[in-house]
């Protein structure tokens, strides 16, 4: 194991700073998921048709699979395609909602593994894209400095966007099954957000 290995896992969160950020984020969490429920009933009154309409199209055509395909991609791809999305399609079209959370789940988990393996294996290799990615990987990097496993897994639970830490917990080499183990987190994260998407859903009249 090397020495930056061991600072990724070993650092110990410490001062009122690490307590505020924490703080903060679990804020914008609360606030997020707020605006969350609040769109969707918008979504259930307003536009009902048509959200029903793509969604039993998506599913005519993907399947529960679609979701976890989705959610994958939104995971691995470092653009801003908000993995609910895909939670709104499922609770729309009617889908199991046991299969829903373990196809998001895998999905989820798969997207963050190819960011992890990205960020350790390709982006080395490759200067032009390295030095880009590099700028925003900046950002997280105390992060995992500070936090280490834990970042992961406030990423895994908070607005931290998941795909970027998971690609700087690779270009840092973070060891996998630690990693891992903060990914798993995202479980939870998606059983509740399904649960509060279905209940906006249900409570904007569908």
């Amino acid at each position: 194991m090397t020495s930056k290995e061991c600072s990724i896992e070993n650092e110990e969160v410490s001062g009122k700073e690490p307590d505020r950020v924490v703080r903060k984020l679990f804020r914008q969490t609360l606030v997020g998921i707020v605006i969350l429920v609040l769109g969707v009933v918008f979504l259930a009154r307003v536009f009902p048709e048509p959200v029903l309409a793509f969604s039993q199209k998506f599913i005519e055509i993907t399947g529960v699979f679609g979701v976890g395909i989705g959610i994958m991609l939104a995971d691995s791809l470092h653009v801003f395609i908000p993995p609910d999305v895909f939670l709104m399609i499922a609770v729309a079209g009617k889908l199991n909602s046991i299969l829903v959370i373990v196809s998001a789940s895998i999905g989820s988990l798969i997207g963050g593994t190819v960011s992890y393996l990205t960020g350790r294996i390709i982006l080395p290799k490759i200067e032009g894209v390295a030095s880009f990615v590099k700028k925003h990987e900046q950002k997280l990097e105390h992060y995992l400095h500070r936090y280490g496993f834990w970042a992961v897994v406030l990423a895994a639970l908070t607005p931290l966007p998941y795909s970027w830490v998971s690609l700087a917990a690779g270009a840092m080499k973070m060891r996998y099954l630690l990693f891992f183990q903060g990914c798993l987190f995202r479980i939870p994260r998606f059983i509740i957000f399904y649960y509060l998407i279905q209940f906006g859903w249900v409570g904007g009249g569908m």
